[in-house]
């Protein structure tokens, strides 16, 4: 085999690789929007949106959904919260698969650590009627449980939470600690489900 060819086969490789890396990626995309939350300069790393079959048109975006907690329950070493979205709009809208969630310092604030992984498959459309709601579950872990060289620990202000293919954030007040290191898998989401 001449150099040439082990050239040639060598690039052939590379090429395969890469396209394997691709393909992994684009079964996972992220929004790289930046959020419309007044003052916030982060761009939304936890809008880890579904790919979704819902066109654009029929998704519910942040203008016209409000978000509250429902009520918490604390486990051993977490709690986990309901995020209730309401449509406070006109019209029916749908909401599919995950929302994003990180913590933040304030409402306007910046990220803390990794943002929200997802729990449990992307679920069915969830319609909501106007003054509907749905509800996504997140799973916060009791960051004291890690040694602070792992998690830089750090007082957050609650969250902010992106609706499934939205890039407008949507912050609740969530007083607490999260590790701004980012090997913390710190928060767990679920799929948006109706009420």
């Amino acid at each position: 085999m001449t150099a040439r060819s082990v050239a040639v086969a060598i690039a052939a490789l590379t090429a395969a690789l890469a396209g394997c890396g691709a393909d992994t990626e684009s079964s996972s995309p992220d929004t790289t929007s930046v959020e419309t939350v007044a003052g916030a300069t982060d761009s939304p790393a936890s809008a880890v949106a579904a790919t979704s079959v819902v066109p654009a048109e029929d998704r519910c975006t942040a203008d016209e959904l409000s978000l509250d907690l429902g009520r918490t329950d604390g486990s051993a070493g977490s709690v986990t919260v309901p995020l209730v979205f309401t449509n406070t709009g006109p019209r029916p809208c749908i909401l599919y698969g995950f929302p994003g969630v990180s913590y933040v310092t304030a409402k306007d604030g910046t990220e803390v650590g990794a943002a929200a992984t997802r729990s449990g498959s992307a679920g069915e459309p969830a319609t909501v009627a106007p003054g509907g709601r749905a509800t996504a579950t997140v799973r916060a872990v009791q960051v004291e449980n890690y040694p602070e060289s792992e998690c830089g620990p750090t007082a957050v202000a609650g969250l902010r939470v992106y609706a499934p293919d939205d890039s407008s954030g949507l912050f609740v007040a969530l007083p607490g600690t999260g590790c701004v290191l980012p090997g913390v898998d710190q928060l767990q989401v679920t799929s948006v489900a109706s009420h």
